[in-house]
This record gives C-alpha cells, structure tokens and sequence, in this order.
C-alpha cells in the first residue's frame, strides 16, 4: 500500500477506535476493565487514553506486521505518540485560557490533530536497541500510569473532570 494511502487509513482506524473508546466504559456498564483503557470521566488526562490505547494498539499491529525490519519503528513512533499526547493538554489549556470556557467543537479538532500528529512517525538516524528499549519501556510507563491515575487519581486539574 502506497505511502499516503496508508497515512490516511492509519489516521480513520485510529480516530474511529478512539471515538468508539469515549463511550466503551459507559456501553459496558461501567467495567472496572475497560475503565483501564477507556475514559471513565471527562478529565483531559482520561481523554488522553482516546489517542494512547488506539495508537499504542495500532503500533504494536504494525510491529507485527513490519516493524521489527525497522531499526527506528518504536524509537520514533514513541516519538509522535508522545507529541500528541502533549499537544492534547496544551492545545485545550491555551484555547480556553484565551476564551475562558471549553468549546465541544475545539476538543473534538484538537483530538484528530492530536490523531494526525502522531500517526506521523518520525525519522530518526541510528537506530540502536537502547533507543528502542527506552521507547518500551516509556509506553509501558504511560499504559501503568493511565491505569493506575484512573484507579488513584492525583488532585490537579488534569484529573478533574470539568463536568
């Protein structure tokens, strides 16, 4: 499959997993489970697991598929995975620190540039086990953290749910 044409699938899969996962806990009865991997509550930082688990998910397919041919495969799609988990909180923290209110039709544009920007893997010259190791052990740190903060939520804005 062609470059783009690939880009652009990868871009639907993950935004249609994503958009699925925001209503997972709620469909499942509130499963302790799913609520690992899926939003429990508003929060930005459980609308973080919109785009973590879909890319995380999607990365490991592709690892399957081809990856492991690639020197730099889990280096620089950690890379573009974290770019987008950080854009999330600061694109939405800067629009409505500027308009004073939170607009449904932003966050819904800031998760699929969020989606965009890390369906991009970037390049990065060398790859070496120590990069790909670190970029495993990075995501194993953030799918710990996502359950764990759901479970044990710190008291900071991130974790409160506006609602």
């Amino acid at each position: 499959m062609k470059a783009p044409l690939y880009s652009v699938l990868k871009i639907i899969v993950i935004s249609i997993i994503g958009c699925l996962n925001h209503f997972m806990y709620e469909w499942t009865g509130n499963n302790f489970l799913i609520g690992l991997f899926t939003p429990v509550n508003e929060s930005i930082w459980e609308h973080l697991k919109l785009l973590f688990f879909p890319v995380l998910f999607f990365m490991a397919a592709e690892y399957i598929i081809y990856g492991h041919r690639n020197d730099n495969f889990l280096f620089s799609g950690t890379s573009a995975l974290l770019t987008g988990l950080v854009f999330i909180p600061a694109a939405y923290y800067t629009y409505t620190a500027v308009t004073g209110r939170g607009f449904f039709i932003a966050d819904i544009i800031i998760y699929f540039l969020s989606v965009i920007i890390s369906a991009r893997k970037g390049k990065s010259s060398g790859g070496s086990l120590t990069k790909e190791l670190s970029a495993a052990l990075i995501l194993l740190c953030l799918a710990v953290l996502f359950a764990g903060f759901t479970v044990y939520p710190p008291d900071s804005p991130l974790f409160i749910s506006p609602v």
